[in-house]
């Protein structure tokens, strides 16, 4: 008879298609002690190998990434059941293309080709065969567009019309069922394999605990988790075959491939309709011609789209979303970050938490000045695009962004302008402007002739731009202003200012670099189940995985409490709602932080108990700790915080980010001692004011970040996984 106390699991990754993924290397880890218990690689069915371990025993699953070979958690499950099938999915994409030998020119479409000539330069080729100077240097690898030499031969792409034209609309989120109750078959003959493969919400398969059956039920149970591991084993046969590319050969010797295109038979492209999805797509395009920050799909998405096909992918341009356009543009979320550049990017005034204190219609000269609460999101991306056209197109003049010389200036910035307190009336730099220094061959350069080159060759060419305010154009200050006063001369100035009123949402504005940059485009389309799309990206993989949480926190309702007792001692009572909830959101999220990076253990009591990290824990005697969280009366929780813990959970588990990012520690320097103020409190704290990470008002603030030593230790961006049917505690 089998053990009851231990669970025994068959576990299958499987591709955001559903498709096994064989030959993946995997690790198997047990959560609390880190120990690997099973590695090698998946067979042709994804399975690794049957793991029996005790019942409550929590596994971490690794896969292999394909980009840098590291070994990425794609999953952690709770050992929970006598019998488990489990399905993971892995953010590696299987596609089943069969590539056969070369079969000369009997193919559909033979290749062609260009041979360089005398006086030929890559754009001058383009330009005869209606392609692009970026398809060119892409498919021929050229690492050197201005090194190409007579008699060389240039391969031309194969241009695949985009025939689709799909709506993508926002469809309210589905309700999420409650597991099954496990079903115990009545008689033998009542196995089926149908019944046997379904799974829950998360994939896992159970058969129930059994413990209390007699020896029959036990081997019916027995027998359908056999014939459960068969049906994995077997859907290897059952891969739907994604088709990708043209039938096509070339004089030459590149291989023909046996897969008519998919967008042939199913095209998915997307080029109408109003989503969140577009809405991302469009903030991105800001820096690809002017994109404004919509929800729909208009004739300028489209414009914008093919500028970014042309110059980035360097594909023929189609205007449509495809699955190619969203990888790519994923590609160029991380070939262009825009950290390094950030660090003046805060309000340096001292009187505000680096971006502003929220007032809103402050008569300033002529304007009216709003604070908004951040940088809005499509300068940032405007930066990133300029500095692509910089470093490739116009790489020749040897020019880049330096960093942000000029970024938030709130009103009480404005009072103090110079030293003789001039006033200065400008709003645009309250969330809308931003002003650039810019580097040559590396050192910052304030020739007036680089500055006008960048405004005139790229942002008003590339973007749109313009040095004559125009309603929902990209502005430009200039070198010199119609009355006479001189203007932007050793630097760029560029703003949104006459965008439209409704493109100044609240939620346009961000304070740090992963808020500004957003979610994956790939997670999205995750998330959304629109998995169609994708159709035609071929091989897909989530780099670095900053934003598809793969990686996961488990919380039981102990931990749920735990978490309560440490924020009822740490956060200031605020009057002001706004301040109480970010303040309280941001010591939630450093203890979930802290148990996900293990360096103070692995569990939430381990975190709330490290020595001297939380005063009313186990801080100095004089505070009068509890000496451990376990020790705080469960009556002392607030139904204040009670609440506040309980929703905001329930937000983080349905996908909220956190509101500190992957950060570990707070101070407050207003009430520590001058030895660690001058050790580190205040350069963690003007660090923190950099990067909008201040959480209250005056004196009453947790300044959050990471001191230097713990960055590596940061985690990744992990779900949380309540209990089942969780509702509060």
């Amino acid at each position: 008879m089998t053990n009851s106390k231990k669970s025994l699991a068959t576990i299958q990754v499987i591709d955001i298609f559903g498709s096994p993924i064989s030959k993946a290397q995997y690790e198997v880890k047990n959560q609390r002690t880190g120990q690997v218990i099973a590695a090698g690689a998946t067979n042709s069915s994804g399975c690794i190998v049957e793991i029996s371990r005790d019942k409550g025993t929590i596994l971490d699953v690794y896969i292999k990434s394909m980009f840098g070979g590291l070994m990425v958690k794609v999953q952690s499950f709770s050992m929970s059941r006598d019998r488990m099938l489990v399905k993971i999915t892995s953010p590696k994409v299987l596609l089943d293309l069969k590539t056969l030998t070369n079969q000369g020119n009997s193919g559909q479409y033979k290749r062609k080709t260009h041979i360089v000539k005398k006086g030929e330069t890559l754009t001058s080729i383009a330009s005869q065969n209606h392609t692009t100077f970026r398809a060119l240097e892409l498919l021929n690898k050229i690492d050197d567009p201005n090194k190409i030499s007579i008699g060389q031969v240039i391969k031309l792409p194969v241009n695949i019309p985009a025939e689709g034209s799909n709506s993508h609309q926002d469809k309210p989120k589905p309700k999420i069922p409650s597991a099954p109750k496990p079903k115990v078959p009545q008689t033998p003959t009542s196995k089926s394999p149908s019944k046997t493969t379904q799974q829950t919400k998360a994939d896992i398969g159970i058969l129930g605990t059994l413990g209390d059956l007699g020896n029959n039920a036990l081997e019916q149970a027995n027998d359908l988790y056999e014939e459960g591991k068969k049906t994995f084993n077997s859907a290897v046969g059952s891969i739907t075959k994604i088709l990708t590319v043209d039938d096509r050969s070339q004089d030459g010797g590149t291989p023909k491939s046996n897969a008519p295109n998919l967008c042939k038979t199913n095209p998915q492209c997307i080029d109408k309709g109003n989503s969140e999805l577009i809405r991302e797509i469009n903030i991105r395009l800001a820096g690809f011609g002017g994109a404004l920050p919509s929800d729909e799909f208009t004739e300028l998405t489209a414009k914008c789209i093919r500028q970014f096909q042309q110059d980035y992918m360097g594909v023929e341009p189609t205007g449509k979303i495809c699955g190619n356009f969203l990888v790519a543009l994923d590609k160029f979320y991380y070939d262009y970050p825009v950290s390094g550049f950030m660090a003046k990017a805060s309000c340096p005034c001292g009187q505000c938490a680096g971006y502003g204190n929220n007032r809103r219609g402050v008569v300033s000269g002529l304007n009216s000045a709003n604070e908004y609460p951040g940088i809005h999101r499509s300068l940032i991306w405007i930066l990133k695009a300029l500095n692509f056209y910089l470093k490739n197109e116009f790489k020749a003049k040897k020019l880049e962004v330096g960093y942000i010389a000029s970024g938030y200036r709130c009103i009480e910035n404005n009072k103090g302008y110079n030293e003789s307190k001039e006033k200065r009336t400008t709003v645009n730099h309250m969330g809308l402007a931003v002003d650039l220094h810019i580097n040559k061959n590396g050192v910052r350069t304030r020739e007036l002739s680089d500055m006008e080159f960048i405004r005139q060759s790229v942002l008003s060419v590339k973007m749109g731009a313009s040095e004559v305010r125009t309603k929902n154009k990209i502005y430009l200050e200039p070198k010199k202003f119609s009355n006479g006063k001189a203007g932007a001369k050793t630097w760029v100035h560029y703003d949104i200012t006459y965008f439209e009123n409704k493109y100044f949402n609240d939620k346009f504005f961000k304070k740090n670099t992963q808020d500004l940059n957003g979610n994956m485009l790939i997670a999205i389309i995750q998330n959304s189940n629109n998995l169609n799309i994708l159709s035609c990206s071929g091989l897909v993989n989530v780099p670095k995985v900053e934003n598809s949480l793969t990686d996961q926190l488990i919380l039981t309702a102990d931990d749920i409490l735990n978490i309560m007792k440490v924020t009822e001692t740490e956060v200031i009572k605020f009057k002001t709602e706004t301040y109480f909830q970010q303040q309280a959101a941001g010591v939630v999220d450093t203890i979930m932080n802290r148990v996900k990076s293990g360096v103070w253990g692995n569990s939430v009591s381990s975190v709330a108990n490290a020595h001297r990290q939380f005063s009313k824990m186990t801080g100095p005697a004089n505070l009068k700790p509890y000496g451990s969280v376990q020790n705080m009366p469960t009556s002392a929780v607030s139904a204040r915080i009670r609440s506040f813990v309980n929703q905001y959970l329930i937000e983080r588990a349905e996908g909220k980010k956190s509101i500190i990012g992957q950060n570990l520690n707070y101070a407050n320097k207003y009430y520590s001692d001058s030895k660690n103020r001058k050790q580190w409190v205040d350069a963690f704290h003007d660090e923190a004011v950099k990067k909008g990470m201040i959480l209250g008002t005056g004196k009453a603030i947790h300044a959050h970040g990471t001191v230097s030593e713990l960055k590596g230790k940061m985690p990744k961006p992990f779900a949380v996984i309540l209990p089942k049917d969780f509702k509060g505690v």
